[in-house]
């Protein structure tokens, strides 16, 4: 299985990184995978893989469209002023790449498993996955668009998705920017698979180096800055507790981590960075032996036939 981390922007990594991996095996990345979860921005790039797009185009997708959904040009005291309000950022700009890219595409058209996690402001946890068991048809109709937008809906950066019946969804980072954990949930209950049997590759969108000092003391008077500082926090902590519940379960030789560990404010989620692309490069040479010895680059997938669901409702 792969797991895919949520991030903004710096899913430019996981995207170079995945085709590095396309450009080395010479098939697509999901021919090596029999499920993929991803949250966030690792949502958007789950999906795609599933619509069949090759990594390559994926990373063009994040070099065209990026500096349109979180523009430079916005003036600081304007993102502090949308802040506040709610955003720093107007959702047109994503809503728009996302429809131009994956069309009237539905969940129910992906060539492989998908997983990806999003959050009912009103009603709590949701995920959208697709038709891989009996009671998982509801969301096949479903346009990839409006899932990768559900997803993608970080708070202080994006407005939530207002869907029909007055309902609004949230970035699925929120509780599971680290998906790992939902994915082997996901395998060893509806998709009944024996533990034993579980592998996982993990791609997170890199990790800054830390201090104490970089987090908020006083939680109640905490300024726009402070606020995003506080959610990283708890993402780092719930991508920790994920990791570390996982690799217990599954040992280190069925799990494995793209997670490299980066200075400070080298990337910004709302930032394009072009040094991801080496990074990226530079990190699938470092662990393609791994990766090679532990059998992930020789797996191949067998074909995914989603369950037929009857008609429902889409959420737009």
């Amino acid at each position: 299985m792969l797991s895919l981390d949520g991030g903004g922007l710096k899913g430019l990594f996981t995207a170079r990184f995945l085709a590095e991996w396309e450009k080395h095996v010479k098939r697509p990345v999901t021919s090596s995978f029999d499920l993929i979860a991803g949250t966030s921005t690792g949502g958007i790039i789950a999906l795609a893989l599933g619509a069949g797009f090759p990594a390559s185009q994926i990373v063009e997708f994040y070099t065209r469209h990026g500096p349109a959904i979180f523009p430079a040009s916005v003036p600081k005291l304007v993102k502090v002023m949308r802040c506040l309000r709610g955003s720093r950022y107007r959702p047109e700009p994503l809503e728009s790449a996302l429809d131009k890219y994956f069309g009237e595409r539905l969940l129910g058209e992906s060539s492989t498993r998908l997983i990806i996690p999003a959050y009912h402001a009103e009603r709590g946890i949701h995920i959208f996955k697709t038709a891989h068991h009996s009671r998982l048809l509801i969301d096949s109709n479903e346009r990839m668009a409006i899932i990768a937008r559900a997803t993608a809906a970080a708070p202080t950066y994006l407005p939530p998705l207002e869907i029909e019946r007055g309902l609004r969804l949230i970035d699925g980072g929120v509780w599971a920017n680290n998906p790992v954990q939902i994915a082997v949930n996901e395998a060893l209950g509806y998709l009944n698979v024996p533990q034993h049997q579980i592998a996982v590759v993990r791609i997170s969108t890199t990790t800054e180096v830390a201090s104490p000092t970089d987090y908020p003391r006083t939680p109640c008077l905490l300024s726009p800055k402070q606020v995003l500082l506080f959610i990283d926090l708890v993402m780092r902590g719930q991508s920790q507790a994920a990791s570390g519940g996982v690799r217990q379960i599954l040992g280190p030789e069925r799990y494995f981590e793209i997670d490299p560990l980066v200075p400070k404010n080298a990337h910004q989620l709302d930032r394009l960075s072009e040094d991801l692309n080496g990074l990226a490069r530079t990190e699938f040479r470092k662990t393609v032996s791994d990766l090679d010895e532990r059998g992930f680059l020789h797996h191949i997938a067998q074909p995914f036939t989603p369950i037929e669901p009857t008609h429902q409702p889409r959420l737009r």
